[in-house]
């Protein structure tokens, strides 16, 4: 990846220019943690809200779900979020949202009329939004910037017992996204190398932009004092924080607890795990009864606290609070939890899977362990706890390694990225260009 550019892209005659940011299925206002919002959503605003001050205008387009939200308003530093009506204005599973995709086609078309705004380029997120991206790339004759956040044929190589693999569907849209478009940002050399080696995307058009994490809000506090505002006084706390599904390993944090409170009960005796975030998908709430009942049989059921979806402000005193933070996903293609967690200076053990290995230094700001096997992350759970001393250096090493990682480095390489597109588009096709 270059460096970030020294002047701010323009658009068509010296202006600035205008990115259509597309997130079909979610919008960057949802709470991460809850249905189909995670990491990406996160991602979608805080670049938005940066890239404006950067000299860059951004709209997000999403998909209208209900509520009172106007159809345009501010998301933040002057970027916008677009609401348009794609099938009902209500939630809708996210395997029937391809039968919408041409009707959310037609409405961010009628927007740009309507408002006489003419596109630079397109910035897609997730397979879904790419369908829209080839389109108007090919409509408004604009270059394409592609990001998958997850990838289909990944998560089919690690699925849990009993999970569903991805459709067709959704393999052969990333599959047309990846080869049409201009540039792919991949969070991760590990997703940069599975874009071209499962997908055969052209190396030359993939950019590795981590994403930051805002150390405005993850910054160490006393554990104390956040266990007390959390009304966690008096116990040690292991925390997983994710959307409760199985890909992200729920099941194997309630069973790595009971693993370790069975080999050490002494050392266990005031040990809790924190469950925090919501369910996802159709049968949202069989997953919550189901990891009840799973903890209930490992007779561990007062050890396990579910918590609700929690504002980042809030989140940041789950993480400080936390002894040592579990993130046992089954893939992950970054993993912003075990960032944000190093950020406020908590241990993290987690599985060794994609950008988990990116993020953390191994034996140095936490532990990575290979499988899924609840006793292998009870042996690394338990070694953590046994250790304050070492803990406390791991939390050091992982605060200053989380220092390594900004929105304004992240939004930095995105600029990059545009103008490199901006400079190079056709301006027969589209003028734009950048200062000589």
């Amino acid at each position: 990846m270059g460096t970030m550019l020294e002047m701010e892209p323009q658009g068509p005659g010296g202006s600035r220019p205008r990115v259509a940011v597309v997130s079909l299925h979610t919008s960057p206002l949802d709470q991460p943690g809850a249905g189909d919002s995670g990491g990406m959503n996160v991602f979608i605003r805080a670049a938005a809200e940066r890239l404006v001050g950067r000299g860059v205008d951004v709209d997000v387009f999403t998909r209208c779900r209900g509520g009172d939200l106007p159809a345009v308003r501010e998301l933040g530093g002057g970027s916008r979020l677009v609401q348009v009506q794609a099938g009902p204005c209500a939630p809708v599973p996210k395997e029937e949202l391809p039968r919408y995709l041409p009707t959310f086609l037609g409405a961010v078309l009628r927007h740009s009329r309507s408002e006489g705004v003419r596109y630079d380029l397109v910035h897609t997120h997730y397979w879904l939004s790419g369908w829209i991206g080839r389109s108007t790339k090919e409509i408004w004759r604009v270059p394409l910037v592609a990001s998958f956040h997850t990838l289909g044929k990944v998560k089919n190589y690690s699925l849990a017992t009993g999970e569903a693999p991805e459709p067709p569907a959704r393999l052969a849209g990333e599959e047309r996204v990846i080869a049409e478009a201009d540039r792919i940002m991949a969070a991760t050399p590990a997703e940069a190398s599975q874009l071209v080696g499962l997908y055969g995307a052209d190396p030359d058009l993939i950019r590795v932009v981590p994403p930051g994490v805002d150390h405005s809000l993850f910054f160490p506090r006393p554990r104390e004092r956040a266990r007390a505002r959390l009304h966690l006084a008096g116990v040690r706390l292991l925390l997983f924080v994710g959307r409760l599904q199985p890909h992200k390993g729920p099941d194997v944090a309630i069973r790595a607890l009971a693993e370790a409170i069975a080999r050490d009960p002494a050392a266990t005796r005031d040990l809790v795990l924190a469950i925090v975030g919501g369910p996802s998908g159709a049968g949202h709430g069989i997953e919550v009864a189901r990891l009840m009942d799973l903890a209930s049989a490992l007779r561990v059921g007062e050890r396990v606290i579910f918590f609700p979806p929690q504002p980042q402000s809030r989140l940041a005193d789950f993480y400080a609070a936390a002894d040592v933070v579990h993130v046992p996903s089954r893939s992950e293609s970054f993993g912003l939890v075990a960032l944000e967690a190093q950020a406020c200076g908590a241990p993290v053990v987690a599985a060794a899977v994609g950008g988990l290995r990116y993020i953390i230094e191994d034996g140095v700001t936490g532990h990575l362990v290979d499988g899924h096997d609840p006793g292998d992350h009870a042996d690394r759970l338990l070694a953590v706890l046994a250790d304050p001393e070492g803990s406390r250096r791991m939390g050091e090493a992982g605060i200053e390694r989380s220092f390594g990682f900004s929105w304004d480095v992240t939004v930095g390489r995105m600029i990059s990225i545009y103008g490199e597109l901006l400079r190079g588009w056709d301006r027969a096709r589209r003028p734009a260009s950048l200062p000589a």
